[in-house]
């Protein structure tokens, strides 16, 4: 039975893709905690304040493709750690307005509880399918 409080998690992870589909790098960044880490295939990142995020997020997005219009995600899942503490994983991709794919990804994402509000902690973006073992 899901945990009654999932599905503010998984609000709270809505409303930061949200803001990510609207490229809007300031909006995503007030969706993270201070410290925070992403990891890509490419990179670890610790981003110590929201302007990190903010700045960070910005280039991400100015390297976009140009025809990016949306994120698709497949069904996410919530996995209690505590009370305050939860990872939200699953798999999107980077869309077309004609819905063809430009990058699809494996999320696995850590949010803490402060106070009423779910913030990303860890960020991690992986090979669709889990990579290599899965």
């Amino acid at each position: 039975m899901p945990h009654p409080e999932s599905s503010s998690i998984l609000d709270a992870f809505r409303r930061y893709t949200e803001a990510f589909q609207a490229l809007d790098a300031g909006a995503v960044a007030r969706h993270f905690h201070e410290p925070a880490l992403v990891i890509t295939p490419k990179e670890v990142a610790c981003l110590a304040t929201t302007a990190a995020v903010e700045q960070t997020y910005a280039r991400v997005m100015a390297d976009m493709p140009a025809d990016y219009a949306r994120t698709a995600f497949s069904p996410l899942s919530v996995h209690r750690l505590s009370d305050d503490l939860a990872m939200v994983s699953g798999s999107g991709a980077w869309k077309t307005a004609a819905g063809d794919d430009l990058m699809p990804f494996g999320l696995t994402y850590t949010l803490r509880r402060i106070g009423q509000t779910w913030r990303i902690v860890v960020a991690v973006l992986h090979a669709a399918d889990g990579g290599p073992g899965r």
